[in-house]
This record gives structure tokens, C-alpha cells and sequence, in this order.
């Protein structure tokens, strides 16, 4: 597992190949590290990026060209080994091909582009995926950064709070907020995961008061937080699609949240991670 690190005055930041995950966000001053490292006695993920499927669907099939294809959970970029691009004290890009692997769930070719762009304390991760067909490509596609909490390891994860950049008012199936702000971190609801529909925030913070990590979410249509039992992380997803919640049975380019790329075309999105 090859590791690529860029850093500055303030941060460090490191990448793996396999999967394009960040491995460490670190404040340099203080040592503390802002993504979860993995441990595999909670969850052995840590930012996965979710392509071509968000979630699953509720038979964890996809059906594409009336042909059923078998997708394991979130995708297989998760899994998949990028190949280091472009390396400097700024800028990483990691780039993803089909293979004879992806081919086998997903009938269609395509290159995927992940650059970060390190400035400061703030990391912009871009994402660009070209349709390499000369067909329509539809894919889901989201993000599941996982962030250490606590952040200060000598607070306790009861000392954070979730808070986003402008009030929200919603009702998911675990979470109603009315025009708030911000989210106490209740562990029975982040296992069911919350999960928001058209955020008016451009931004959520997991913060203390004094620490803090900020997900920039701009553009992104669904929102969700998660954690699992007793683990001291939480995940900031923003998505452009989701999952299934009950049976559906549509063509993939059919579900909803589904991107169709036409023909040689070049996807593009964004989101932001700045630690304080």
C-alpha cells in the first residue's frame, strides 16, 4: 500500500493508492490527528469514495441494459487501487481505470480523477469522471469521510456536537430539527444514520468548541451522519445519491439520485475538509 504525503507550516496530509483514501490529517502544532485511522475493531474504513453505487440497492443488485450485475455495498472504487498521478507538496491526483474487475459489476468504461489541493488548513478534494463510452454512463456517487471523535484525546466523544453553518429544519426517520443549528452527538441515532435531504448549510463542523473539522457540502443534495456502537468516529457523507430504503425495482439509470453521463462526457464535483 503505497502512500503519497503532502504538508505545510500547519498540516500534514497523507493519501494511500489503495482506495485513494486519506490516511492523516494532522495539525502539526499539536499532533492531533483529524481522520479516523481505520481500526478494524469499529469499522477498517476511513473516507471511502462511494462509485458507481451510493449504499445498495435492496437485492444488492443493479440492473443495467436489462443484464443483472451483483455490487457490493457503497461500490467498488472503495476497494479499488488508484495510481498516483501528479505528487508535490500541494497537490495529489489519483486516478481509477476500469478493469477486468470493475467490468464484471459495472458494464462500462471510465476514468476517474480524485485531486488534493492542500492550502493552509483547508483540503479541496475534486473529483472529475470521464464517460469513456460512446454510450450514456449513469453511476451514483457520494462521500463517507470518517473524523476522530474526540478530536483532543483528552475529551471525551459526549464533548462534541455536530453544527451546521446556517439553521436547518428537517424530519428524517431517526432526526426532526426546526430551525437549528446544531446536532448533540446521540449514538443511538447516528447508528440508524441521519440522513438530510437538500441542506441549506454550505457547511457542518464536528467541534468541541476549541477543535473542530469542517466539511464543506455545497451542491450536494443529501446529507448523512454516522457512527458505529461505542467507536470513537463520526462520518460527514455528503451524496449525490442514496441507497435503497425499501423495495425498488427500476433500471439503474432509473433510481433516484442517479447521474446519466451522456457519451464522452466529464463528470465534475467537489466538498472541502478544514481542521481548526
Amino acid at each position: 500500500m503505497t502512500v503519497f504525503s503532502m504538508q505545510n507550516q500547519e498540516v500534514s496530509v497523507s493519501i494511500t493508492e489503495h482506495a485513494s483514501e486519506i490516511t492523516s490529517f494532522k495539525d502539526r502544532s499539536t499532533g492531533f490527528e483529524y481522520m479516523w485511522q481505520g481500526d478494524p475493531a469499529f469499522w477498517s474504513g476511513r473516507n471511502p469514495t462511494l462509485f458507481p453505487m451510493v449504499g445498495s440497492t435492496w437485492n444488492k443488485e443493479i440492473v443495467i441494459h436489462d443484464h443483472v450485475y451483483t455490487m457490493g455495498n457503497h461500490g467498488f472504487a472503495r476497494h479499488s487501487d488508484f495510481t498516483c498521478t501528479e505528487h508535490s507538496d500541494s497537490r495529489i491526483v489519483m486516478t481509477l481505470k476500469d478493469n477486468e474487475e470493475t467490468l464484471k459489476q459495472y458494464p462500462f468504461h471510465f476514468t476517474m480523477h480524485i485531486a488534493y489541493e492542500l492550502a493552509g488548513r483547508k483540503l479541496r478534494i475534486s473529483y472529475t469522471i470521464a464517460n469513456d463510452n460512446d454510450e450514456s454512463m449513469p453511476f451514483n456517487f457520494g462521500l463517507h469521510p470518517a473524523f476522530s471523535c474526540p478530536i483532543d484525546p483528552s475529551k471525551q466523544f459526549s464533548d462534541y456536537h455536530l453544527e451546521y453553518s446556517a439553521p436547518e429544519t428537517f424530519k428524517s426517520g431517526v432526526l426532526e430539527m426546526n430551525n437549528e443549528k446544531i446536532i448533540p452527538l446521540d449514538r443511538e441515532l447516528l447508528q440508524k444514520t441521519i440522513i438530510e435531504e437538500n441542506p441549506a448549510s454550505k457547511e457542518v463542523s464536528l467541534t468541541d468548541g476549541s477543535h473542530s473539522v469542517t466539511v464543506g457540502i455545497e451542491g450536494y443534495r443529501w446529507l448523512a451522519f454516522w457512527t458505529k456502537p461505542e467507536a470513537p468516529f463520526i462520518c460527514i457523507e455528503p451524496w449525490h445519491s442514496h441507497g435503497d430504503t425499501e423495495k425498488t425495482e427500476v433500471p439503474f439509470e432509473k433510481r433516484e439520485g442517479t447521474i446519466v453521463l451522456n457519451a464522452h462526457e466529464i463528470y465534475t464535483t467537489a466538498y472541502s475538509i478544514e481542521i481548526r
